[in-house]
């Protein structure tokens, strides 16, 4: 059998030895890489090219719904979210990303290597009780998911947002994207307009409502 490499990102270290241990019970299943922050699993994914990804959602400086479409734009790797929010928005965001699954940390024990496989084969996972809290029906296997809403802001606008709404000065925002300190201030007058938001305080609840960052 073909060897899998797995690039696996998640900023607890309980959680990556978790899957450190469920992956290394398959003999051709191997961990090519670890991040514990959205920034690094996308560096990493694109510099490996691993043949799948799995992510958290709340990583910080870039989360993973982010990590996902960006991913997805630069090539066609299998995408699996872990995650322990369950939230409706959470799945539709998720799907909209590219995933191609989504399992909840509190059943990942034993649906983890499954949805591995089924993934790997070309297929779709979605956890029961993803399933059921997100109120979707499954029809051959996949999830009928209602249409999104239009996203507001554009990829680089979400991730000016994620570091802002996180603490970052425009200065360090600049900084951890490789920008001028005027650019990212362009970027946070528009962002700020676009959302019709007047303060850092509506900002970081706009970000936590949309799960761009956690509370």
């Amino acid at each position: 059998m073909k060897s899998v490499r797995i690039l696996v990102a998640d900023d607890h270290d309980l959680v990556l030895q978790g899957m450190r241990a469920i992956f290394g019970s398959e003999p051709q299943w191997h961990v090519c890489g670890e991040a514990t922050n959205g920034r690094q699993a996308l560096a990493l994914a694109l510099q490996l090219k691993p043949d799948l990804v799995v992510l958290d959602v709340a990583l910080p400086e870039l989360n993973g719904i982010e990590v996902a479409r960006q991913i997805r734009r630069a090539m066609p790797v299998p995408i699996l979210i872990v995650t322990m929010h369950d939230t409706d928005q959470i799945v539709q965001a998720a799907v909209e990303a590219g995933a191609n699954g989504i399992v909840l940390k509190a059943e990942a024990g034993r649906t983890l290597a499954n949805a591995v496989r089924v993934i790997l084969s070309g297929g779709e996972f979605f956890s029961e009780q993803v399933l059921r809290v997100a109120g979707r029906d499954v029809v051959e296997g996949q999830a009928r998911l209602r249409p999104v809403k239009p996203v507001l802001l554009t990829s680089r606008e979400r991730e000016v947002l994620q570091l802002l709404a996180e603490g970052q000065a425009n200065k360090e925002v600049a900084a951890a994207l490789g920008i001028s300190t005027k650019t990212a201030e362009t970027h946070r007058a528009r962002i700020m307009a676009k959302l019709n938001v007047h303060s850092m305080t509506e900002l970081v609840r706009y970000a936590i409502r949309n799960s761009i960052i956690q509370p």
